[in-house]
């Protein structure tokens, strides 16, 4: 069996579709294959495997705990060998693993408090930038594309209520997003920051005799600025990843953490201690720009810490 990988690894590299770590790959699961295959029937060849060998092999590896996408992978990798060798493929209609995808990872009540008291402890630094990200993304759900497009008229506050006007969204779909007091209050704070910033780009043109830069203007510029001018998806990226470095989360933080603790909290307000009922599906949908109803029901799976919640066997909300 060997010998026909080693030919099965020299057509491979002919095919411009493989990269050398996808070929790489294959051949590693075709030579673990006949590993095993050698221990376990020495005698055998590569064209006197049977499917109950393959659903065996299959075992052996649920057997070694490989993960079901490594395992998946491998029975890929072998249907493709086979499909090289003379004879029916055993590989061909052996039933992979069922991955179930898991719920999306949103903070408790607890590490929200803990990210919200560092983007405070920030603004005496930034301005209020990273609170307002921060809880832009937690109390309006937001993609990081989003927000780095948003430009000043996109977000609209009064006194008593707010809306964040997404003009860019996902397949160019637009929606509109009410703004909660929590998302309201830290962006107008930032407004009086932003409004300064504008009069130190207008200075810092007039000194170089260069023309106002369209993004740097007020009030319709874009909203975000860094240091050298529009704040990117890497800069907001990296923002809100020191805020879970400073609260000391357990896993790294993104802005995609922060939507999906926006979502958790309509559909399960009260792990995180509001006292309401849950959104519907298509109202969270509407509010996250989901095409498709079936991406908003990936909320709906419960978590080994919700289940722990909900059993009364955990405080960490």
């Amino acid at each position: 069996m060997w010998h026909e990988i080693a030919a099965w690894q020299e057509t491979l590299k002919d095919r411009p579709d493989l990269s050398a770590k996808t070929i790489a790959l294959y051949t590693q699961d075709a030579r673990r294959f006949a590993t095993w295959l050698q221990q376990e029937h020495p005698s055998l060849g590569a064209i006197e495997v049977t499917p109950t060998d393959a659903k065996t092999y299959r075992d052996h590896l649920l057997a070694k705990r490989y993960a079901p996408t490594t395992i998946n992978r491998a029975l890929i990798s072998l249907m493709l060998f086979f499909d090289t060798l003379d004879g029916t493929n055993p590989f061909r209609r052996l039933t992979m693993i069922e991955i179930v995808e898991p719920a999306p990872v949103a903070l408790s009540k607890t590490e929200w408090n803990a990210v919200r008291r560092c983007a405070e402890a920030a603004a005496r630094r930034d301005h209020g930038l990273a609170l307002a990200l921060a809880t832009l993304f937690r109390y309006a759900g937001p993609r990081v594309s989003e927000v780095a497009a948003l430009q000043i008229p996109d977000v609209q506050i009064s006194a008593r209520r707010g809306l964040l006007v997404i003009r860019r969204g996902k397949g160019l779909k637009h929606r509109e997003i009410p703004l909660v007091p929590e998302a309201r209050e830290p962006l107008d704070v930032y407004f009086t920051h932003r409004e300064h910033l504008a009069e130190q780009w207008r200075e810092r043109a007039a000194v170089r005799g260069e023309a106002v830069a369209s993004w740097s203007r007020w009030p319709d510029g874009h909203l975000f600025l860094g240091q050298r001018g529009p704040l990117a998806e890497r800069g907001i990226r990296e923002i809100i990843a020191k805020l879970g470095q400073a609260a000391k989360l357990s896993s790294p933080l993104g802005p995609h953490d922060l939507r999906h603790t926006f979502a958790k909290s309509l559909l399960d307000p009260a792990a995180h201690g509001l006292d309401r009922p849950p959104m519907p599906l298509p109202a969270i949908q509407q509010l996250l720009g989901h095409a498709d109803i079936a991406t908003t029901t990936l909320y709906t799976r419960v978590s080994a810490d919700d289940l722990a919640r909900m059993m009364g066997t955990s405080e960490a909300y």
